[in-house]
């Protein structure tokens, strides 16, 4: 029996193939399948896989007409033989050894879901390591209850969890096959989530670890893209689908609350970094609290975070000393741990949090590195409604 079937979805990216295929081809775990699934190409792309095909008794390539990723996936998945998958956009490239390592440590505890970070490409050669989640570790048992809790997003203040990209994973057939099947053939954004997240939900075990072995190219028009007036509906479809398959599960999990934290973070995300609509100022700056020109430090990289960062990069208000948060410090981020804090001069700790409770822990804990009360602020965060500019 196959162990591994590698997925790779290929829609006009004729430019990039070879080095992608290669890049699988040339894995050193060898007991694998390569399905090309080409999603109607016009490039020559069609014309590209059938000729690795040919060189190499491994592949199998599937020819149709224009579906789109979702079914692409479902198609790939349904002719696979691995007892795992996983899949390769087909402009990005792996590692020699991704695979492999993957691999073995699914054969040390039979993992349903292994998963690693991955590394940025941008289109003017820079490379940037970034780690899958914060929430590193062998999950299962009891263990998968805390998992689950935060797996889309911390509710409290916005941050991701689990990253749902396919591409840095290994997944057991079995269990994929259930969530691409069910899933909604017309979702286009959050194509990821929407299987990942439910693979999660029936997994039994899952490891989480540090790795940056796939290489994810940033594309240079990622930015300037012209905007999509069918976003909203992308989105709908997107959260319409992921609320049927959540809301089969008790409240144990806060699970319906993540999703409503982690689609308005697909909105003020996707807007702005990818159509070029922009959510401006999801939550105010709390300005009466800071004395304008005066150094901080930022508390919190959640959505509160990210929106009092973004205003006052915008507005120059005041200087932003230093960025923290409990999960900062990671390759490739700009953020620090809270630790660090003491190392700055600064007039003023802004806590962007959007409970009360968490603010209090805090400030509690920042006291207990010495840190003087009256040099931290806290407000309510006040929402500002979304603006398309």
């Amino acid at each position: 029996m196959i162990k591994l079937s590698i997925i790779v979805p290929i829609y006009n990216t004729k430019r990039y193939l070879y080095k992608c295929i290669d890049s699988i081809i040339n894995q050193t775990y060898k007991e694998l399948e390569i399905i090309l699934v080409d999603d109607g190409s016009t490039d020559g792309s069609s014309e590209v896989c059938d000729e690795y095909a040919g060189k190499d008794e491994r592949i199998k390539v599937i020819h149709q007409e224009n579906k789109g990723l979702v079914y692409s996936r479902y198609i790939g998945v349904s002719n696979a033989a691995g007892e795992y998958i996983g899949f390769v956009d087909s402009d990005d490239w792996i590692a020699h050894d991704m695979y492999a390592i993957l691999m073995s440590e699914v054969d040390k505890k039979q993992y349903d879901i292994v998963s690693m970070g991955y590394t940025a490409v941008y289109s003017d050669g820079r490379k940037e390591e970034f780690d899958d989640a914060t929430l590193f570790g062998d999950y299962r048992g009891k263990e998968l209850d805390g998992f689950r809790s935060n797996m889309m997003c911390d509710i409290s203040t916005g941050r991701r969890g689990a990253h749902p990209a396919l591409w840095s994973k290994v997944i057991r057939r079995t269990l994929l096959m259930d969530a691409v099947a069910a899933a909604d053939k017309r979702i286009t954004l959050g194509e990821d989530a929407a299987i990942f997240y439910p693979c999660c939900l029936k997994a039994d075990s899952i490891y989480i670890m540090r790795g940056y072995k796939y290489y994810y190219r940033i594309h240079s028009d990622s930015m300037c893209r012209s905007v999509d007036i069918g976003i909203f509906q992308k989105i709908y479809y997107f959260k319409q689908y992921m609320q049927t398959v959540l809301e089969k599960y008790d409240d144990t999990y806060n699970l319906l609350k993540q999703l409503k934290v982690y689609t308005w973070s697909f909105i003020e995300i996707g807007l702005e970094q990818i159509y070029t609509v922009r959510a401006c100022g999801a939550y105010r700056f709390p300005y009466e609290l800071v004395e304008k020109g005066s150094s901080i430090i930022l508390y919190g990289a959640g959505n509160v975070g990210r929106s009092y960062y973004r205003q006052i990069q915008e507005n120059s208000y005041c200087d932003i000393a230093a960025w923290a948060d409990k999960c900062g410090d990671t390759k490739g981020s700009m953020i620090m741990l809270p630790n660090k804090i003491p190392e700055y001069n600064y007039s003023k700790i802004v806590l962007a949090v959007a409970n009360e409770k968490v603010a209090n822990v805090i400030i509690k804990e920042l006291h207990e590195l010495g840190i003087s009360k009256n040099k931290i602020v806290w407000s309510i965060p006040q929402a500002i409604p979304l603006q398309i500019l």
